[in-house]
């Protein structure tokens, strides 16, 4: 069985969206005997597999002609038997005698359109829109998002399936190596500081003698627009020296960042999934995270779940788990650790097969 994949939003940076297409595929492709996979993109700077392009700008107005209308080329051209559009976009018009799939990560730029160009938005907005109706089957990464497709668009619940995504085996892994941050620290992951609540912390530190003992630790592939933004917050908020900008970090630099944090807070307004907030639970590092979208399903205490609007809320449960006993802290870590263990891309990987089995 052949299967095409829009893979042109893998050649970006391995966060997010580009990450989840390089761990399903990858775990995918070792089914080789029974699917033959082939990827459709921009270039061959980065690819997973057999990969066909259509050159071309990777972003912008080409980027989206791509995935609505030049995809479709390629499609006829290597006759696959099943399409997936694993970000969220399918062809505008459908090929007869294929089948159809379409992931659907989240909603965000019709929940927070402010965080978005008006480009992005309206292409999303109108791009999914279209994929839904010519979808024979929906993926939404968690409840949240599939309640949310239901919520803003018109499409049959039947069509909708929710496959979870998975956690490297590289954060489950018990061996500890050399700190690299020699100091007490807690931590952050993130690529938009605004829609993470990143602000949020940085002013609630502020604010507090015994938090402002510890470091900040910022990690993430932030654009340059944001990062001055954040950096200039943090010299207002008079903690230059208490926050640690590190920039992007290797699955390898993140295991040691999450094993020897204080806590890991994830105080984002909305998420579609929330891969950080389970790959610290897998790393045994206490979690912090909002009350909100997807964030409340992968968070097995719902003690420890917070409003990001409010920042007595952020401040009581940072300052109570900074200073939970010993059999507290235990316990917070042990339960979260055996949660996280049951989002595996295996598991996620099999889901996919089943349904490309189904789909014949």
């Amino acid at each position: 069985m052949k299967i095409g994949i829009n893979s042109r939003i893998y050649q970006q940076s391995s966060t997010g969206i580009p990450y989840y297409i390089k761990c399903l595929y990858n775990k995918l492709s070792e089914n080789q005997d029974k699917f033959s996979f082939i990827f459709f993109q921009t270039s061959l700077n980065k690819k997973i597999g057999d990969t066909k392009i259509i050159k071309g700008p990777n972003n912008g107005l080409f980027g989206a002609l791509f995935d609505l209308f030049f995809i479709n080329c390629l499609i006829k051209k290597e006759r696959v038997d099943i399409f997936h559009g694993p970000s969220n976009i399918l062809p505008f018009f459908k090929i007869k005698g294929i089948k159809y799939i379409v992931t659907i990560h989240d909603l965000s730029f019709l929940v927070f359109p402010k965080n978005h160009s008006l480009f992005f938005n309206l292409y999303y907005k109108y791009g999914i829109k279209r994929s839904l109706k010519n979808a024979d089957v929906v993926i939404a990464q968690s409840e949240n998002t599939k309640k949310d497709i239901l919520n803003f668009y018109k499409v049959s619940e039947e069509k909708i399936r929710v496959i979870y995504s998975g956690i490297n085996k590289l954060f489950l892994e018990e061996t500890k190596k050399e700190r690299i941050i020699k100091e007490k620290y807690f931590f952050s992951l993130t690529t938009h500081p605004k829609r993470k609540n990143i602000l949020s912390v940085l002013e609630v530190m502020s604010r507090d003698k015994e938090l402002i003992k510890h470091k900040y630790l910022i990690a993430g592939l932030i654009g340059e627009n944001q990062t001055a933004e954040l950096k200039d917050a943090i010299r207002k908020l008079e903690l230059t020296d208490n926050v640690i900008l590190w920039g992007y970090a290797s699955e390898d630099q993140l295991v040691n960042f999450y094993q020897n944090a204080v806590f890991f807070i994830y105080p984002s307004f909305y998420e579609g999934f929330g891969f950080p907030a389970l790959e610290a639970m897998a790393c045994k590092c206490p979690v912090i995270t909002s009350k909100n979208s997807s964030l409340i399903e992968i968070t097995p205490n719902k003690n420890w779940l917070i409003n990001p609007y409010d920042l007595k809320d952020i401040y009581n449960k940072m300052v109570e788990i900074s200073n939970l006993e010993e059999k507290e802290r235990e316990k917070l870590i042990n339960d979260n650790y055996n949660f996280s263990k049951q989002f595996s891309w295996d598991k996620a990987a099999k889901e996919y097969a089943k349904l490309f089995d189904c789909l014949k």
